[in-house]
């Protein structure tokens, strides 16, 4: 019966397809002639069966364990109806635990077609020999960067000596081009992978449009070498730099997954600046296999301190999309990373959402400056655009801090970002703080990142105590949803406290889990609010998005939250608001939700001396130690010190140690083996 029902399905969107129109429910499934197998006992029972079967297995698929890739040669390669042949007997195998076709999922990349160029920048000072170098406005934009309203203090974090080595970034695209003078110094192998050749090259593909010159884009931002007098400077350019092509083919669950645990033991950073297509009427995310490489990276990668992934917002201000609708901004897992222009206006194509974590530079409208780096055939551009620019600006940020200290976990890193990132210049209308004192918006997240202070924050820092899960049961009443009036819920949440393996006091994300029918999806609005009186939107009305699918299970996750207690009143609210485009004013159905809360179970920050959060009070509960307030070395500077000793000095007053264990300390002449810079580090 369901081979029938598929074959009808398939048949009428073919026949709808040849006819010319498109049905209004009809989404035409691309199927492909490849396999995700599950098989339990080992690759020597994969290559049995699928020899059996008359398939070829590929290998495992990345670092899940068990999960293989099956190519059928006799398969039509896209079909619009899925292969009912001997792909159906495989299932009934003992060691077959699951097997799925695979099919294409529509992803683009986050950039746009550039406007006119960039006007030329003031002469700058120089600090490298990059052609480029003075012209990079986002990294030093005068002579004193400290006077810079736009300063990432990207240069203050170079000068306490970070600048990425010995950590491994990777870009997620269509391919680097690896021996591009700014990248072959920095390229490593081990870090790269053709998923859509089956190969270890990465290379582009060249064609007369240069269409993949995305992830060699990149890749500059991440880690172009300095002072090779060639052209661009990367944020962490003495990173390694890897690269995935995975965007210049069928883009499928498997291939997604094959690109996101790629060496996971070895890659540190993942940065990714693509996904579902930000046209304001889709709703997509990562399927199955995508889902367990996410969850395998960060319970298992970095030898168990979790993969960094780092993803760009979106590009679909334009068309009033939501990146709450892109279920990869929108995961825990992910650190979600928005645009602003120099000026700190929101660009055009700026998607708002609560995921959104922080914010890095991009351009704005035409005229305003864009991001300098590497591009296809050994050249430069300075014109790279969207949230594409501003992803692998964030991982070469997060590369920084991660040398400072290599112990830092994935949720230390988020942490560190949160406590950091500031909301300066940038210009929103919804900038609020939240009860734990942070400034959040949903244009700009927590704000803009701050390199130095992340490092800073990294050399000191202590883990986080271990992540709850509370699971809050689902509130399963249904209400409807009627046109121009509001559904109001309340929840009293406990925070799981009968359970101490799931109890949540202090909150970092929280996921709203909703299933709603309703005969046009892009007409709903939803908002929560905390019990702590903070609220997210989570859902604004999308003018494109006709579909009549509603939400079946999604997940919208707000960090607005962030550092606020968990139990109380939580309060979600949908509003109806009928578009002129709706015929029919039927009402909806909130068929049920419920919550989903991570965070701690004790404060984070208890182990570390108490800072004040922005805007907030100092707490009341003993919950922090008290600040140090004993004399400060002699060697430490006017800015004073967090405790005993020249390895708490704020700023050092004669030089700056640090040694490869990660400690650091101020010292008034350098020890033999190491030598003085003009930034007053010894080296």
């Amino acid at each position: 019966m369901v081979w029938n029902i598929a074959l009808g399905k398939g048949f009428i969107c073919v026949l709808a397809l040849w006819l010319g129109f498109i049905l209004p429910l009809c989404k035409t499934r691309i199927y492909t002639n490849h396999w995700a197998v599950r098989i339990a006992g080992g690759p020597e029972f994969a290559d049995t069966i699928a020899s059996k079967y008359g398939y070829k297995n590929m290998g495992q698929i990345g670092d899940l364990k068990d999960y293989y890739h099956f190519f059928h040669s006799r398969t039509i390669k896209r079909s619009t109806v899925f292969s009912r042949g001997s792909h159906s007997f495989i299932s009934m195998e003992p060691k077959v635990e699951w097997i799925e076709q695979q099919v294409v999922k529509r992803r683009i990349k986050r950039d746009y077609k550039a406007g006119p160029p960039s006007p030329p920048s003031p002469p700058q000072s120089i600090y490298f020999n990059d052609a480029k170098w003075t012209s990079m406005w986002y990294i030093h934009c005068n002579d004193d960067i400290h006077n810079c309203q736009s300063d990432m203090n990207i240069v203050g974090a170079w000068k306490r000596g970070y600048t990425g080595k010995d950590v491994v970034v990777t870009i997620l695209d269509d391919g680097i081009e690896r021996n591009h003078p700014d990248l072959v110094q920095n390229y490593d192998t081990q870090a790269s992978y053709d998923v859509n050749g089956n190969d270890l090259d990465p290379m582009p593909r060249y064609d007369a449009s240069n269409e993949n010159k995305h992830g060699t884009r990149c890749a500059g931002e991440v880690a172009a070498s300095a002072n090779n007098s060639h052209c661009t400077v990367g944020i962490a350019y003495n990173a390694k730099i890897g690269g995935v092509r995975m965007l210049d083919g069928d883009v499928t669950d498997m291939v997604e997954a094959k690109s996101l645990s790629l060496q996971p033991q070895h890659i540190d950073i993942y940065s990714a600046s693509w996904g579902p297509d930000d046209d304001g009427k889709t709703v997509d995310g990562p399927a199955s296999l995508a889902r367990q490489a996410f969850e395998n990276g960060i319970r298992q990668g970095r030898k168990g301190r979790g993969s960094i992934f780092v993803w760009a917002s979106g590009n679909g201000g334009r068309s009033r999309d939501h990146c709450s609708c892109d279920g990869y901004t929108n995961s825990i897992y992910t650190i979600s990373i928005s645009s602003t222009a120099e000026s700190g206006k929101k660009p055009w194509y700026l998607e708002e959402c609560a995921s959104t974590l922080s914010t890095t530079y991009s351009s704005g409208e035409n005229y305003d400056r864009k991001i300098i780096t590497t591009d296809l055939r050994q050249r430069c551009t300075d014109s790279h655009t969207g949230t594409s620019a501003s992803a692998p600006m964030a991982a070469g940020i997060i590369a920084l801090a991660l040398e400072a200290n290599v112990l830092l976990t994935w949720r230390d890193v988020q942490h560190i970002i949160v406590k950091t990132s500031r909301a300066g210049h940038l210009n929103a209308p919804d900038w609020k703080t939240n009860a734990a004192g942070y400034n959040v918006s949903h244009l700009y997240g927590f704000g803009l990142m701050d390199a130095e202070a992340m490092v800073k924050e990294a050399e000191r820092w202590k883990q986080v105590p271990s992540q709850h899960i509370c699971v809050e049961s689902a509130d399963r009443q249904i209400r409807t949803i009627r046109p121009e009036h509001v559904v109001r819920s309340v929840y009293k949440a406990t925070g799981c406290i009968d359970n101490s393996n799931h109890h949540v006091i202090y909150l970092e994300h929280v996921v709203v889990r909703i299933t709603i029918t309703h005969p046009r999806r892009g007409d709903l609005s939803i908002n929560l609010t905390s019990p702590s009186g903070t609220k997210s939107q989570l859902l604004a009305n999308r003018l494109f998005d006709h579909s009549m699918e509603g939400f079946k299970n999604w997940e919208f996750m707000t960090t607005h939250c962030w550092g606020e207690k968990a139990t109380g009143d939580w309060i979600l609210e949908i509003y109806d608001s009928p578009s002129q485009l709706r015929s029919q004013k039927v009402p909806g159905k909130l068929k049920e939700w419920s919550l989903v809360l991570y965070g701690t179970s004790v404060h984070p920050y208890s182990s570390l001396r108490y800072e004040k959060p922005r805007s907030a009070e100092p707490p009341t509960d003993d919950e922090f130690p008290e600040e140090y307030s004993g004399p400060c070395d002699t060697e430490c500077n006017e800015n004073g010190c967090e405790g005993p000793g020249p390895h708490n000095c704020i700023n050092c007053l004669h030089y700056f140690l640090k040694f490869k264990n990660n400690t650091r300390t101020c010292v008034s002449e350098c020890p033999s083996g190491f030598f003085r810079d003009d930034k007053k580090r010894c080296k």
